[in-house]
């Protein structure tokens, strides 16, 4: 699965794009009541929004430059969120780093050594590959996964991990985590909330694209 674009709400408008272009330093095209945050291979779209919303999402990094990313955020002012007094959360798969933007969204620059990326040690914001992985919390998390997978395309690496409080649905070059709404995202005690958004994504060659409207899917 490979992300394509996504589209997300924000609150806290302004800071929101005062943080990603003026702090983080991120390639931005502003609008009126938007702005498009841009990675090498695909784009972050954020609306202005009198809804609130907080989202989990991940941007993929180069694999051996997490530490130098940690470094680059915390020169920035930007606290990273702890994990059993760790900044570095290690997975099977890779290792990620967390903190919060202006709107209280849980982001997370994490390597996948798995993928054929170049390595490197050194990091700034324009190495920032991809955004990697969006959050989704829901009612019925078994129920939604089965219908990304049945009627929009997605393939999972692992059906059988599906639970009914977890589903991963992708793969390492982009997933849609389904959980249980309530469910707190790593690694913070903030529960996962319904939001909307909108996302376009390729798998196997085929373009594909819904929205999530208070957790009601449409095409």
């Amino acid at each position: 699965m490979e992300i394509k674009s996504l589209k997300i709400y924000s609150y806290n408008f302004k800071e929101q794009l005062d943080f990603y272009k003026e702090v983080l330093g991120f390639d931005i095209e502003v609008h009126t009541e938007s702005f498009k945050l841009l990675s090498q291979e695909n784009e972050l779209i954020v609306e202005k929004s009198d809804d609130l919303f907080y989202y989990h999402f991940a941007f993929l990094i180069p694999t051996g430059s997490l530490r130098a990313a940690i470094k680059f955020l915390e020169s920035k002012d930007i606290e990273l969120l702890l994990h059993h007094g760790s900044k570095i959360i290690n997975f099977k798969t890779g290792e990620a780093i967390y903190f919060y933007d202006k709107d209280g969204n849980i982001v997370e620059f994490i390597e996948r050594p798995d993928l054929d990326y170049l390595h490197k040690s050194t990091f700034s914001i324009k190495d920032i590959i991809k955004l990697n992985e969006i959050g989704l919390p829901v009612d019925n998390p078994k129920e939604v996964a089965n219908i990304l997978t049945t009627n929009y395309g997605i393939k999972p690496i692992n059906t059988k991990g599906f639970t009914s409080k977890f589903c991963w649905v992708g793969d390492f070059n982009g997933v849609i985590i389904v959980t249980k709404k309530g469910r707190n995202w790593l690694p913070t005690d903030k529960p996962g909330i319904i939001n909307d958004f909108s996302i376009k994504y390729e798998e196997n060659g085929t373009l594909y694209n819904f929205t999530i409207n208070r957790n009601f899917i449409t095409s």
